[in-house]
């Protein structure tokens, strides 16, 4: 039986359980390849051609199981979610030493608990980290960039078991 392509990249054809998993292994493949040979810009561009591709993909296989297309949402909806969320951790935890580093300086004492509570309510101190991240572009885009490959496993962990639903949907008529 030939591969059919058509059936990862355009909405318009079926996908049995064999094909489904074949296309969702190729457009992880493709967005591992995106993340490490685009900048932050192009590959913006390129992750919402991946999201269309998935997208593509699900609504084949759901035509396959004879159900409506809508249900994409689901999982889509889902792995953004679960996408952003932890690219909003992994962000933030790699700000966090740029941050002490700079409460520090700003002489907060570190080691009390209380003391860098009370300086994280500070919204001049605050304002003076932001100002900071702007004028240290390099920092910020690191910082970025952390989240980058745990927000993606995180994605497509979950587009793999929600896809486990999906590739058991019997077909209908």
């Amino acid at each position: 039986m030939p591969i059919n392509f058509r059936a990862f990249l355009l909405p318009d054809s079926r996908a049995d359980a064999d094909t489904f998993w074949l296309g969702l292994g190729l457009i992880a493949f493709l967005d591992a390849l995106r993340l490490t040979l685009l900048d932050a810009g192009p590959a913006m561009l390129v992750w919402l051609v991946i999201l269309f591709f998935t997208a593509s993909v699900h609504i084949n296989r759901l035509r396959d199981a004879g159900r409506q297309g809508p249900l994409v949402i689901i999982p889509l909806a889902a792995a953004v979610v679960v996408k952003a969320v932890v690219a909003i951790i992994a962000v933030t935890a790699a700000m966090l030493p740029a941050f002490m580093n700079h409460l520090e300086a700003a002489g907060v004492d570190i080691d009390d608990p209380a003391a860098v509570q009370a300086a994280g309510r500070d919204e001049e101190l605050i304002a003076a980290f932001q100002e900071r991240m702007v004028e240290n572009e390099a920092e910020t885009l690191a910082a970025f960039a952390a989240g980058d490959w745990p927000s993606a496993v995180a994605f497509w962990l979950t587009i793999f078991v929600i896809g486990l639903w999906f590739a058991r949907m019997p077909r209908r008529g």
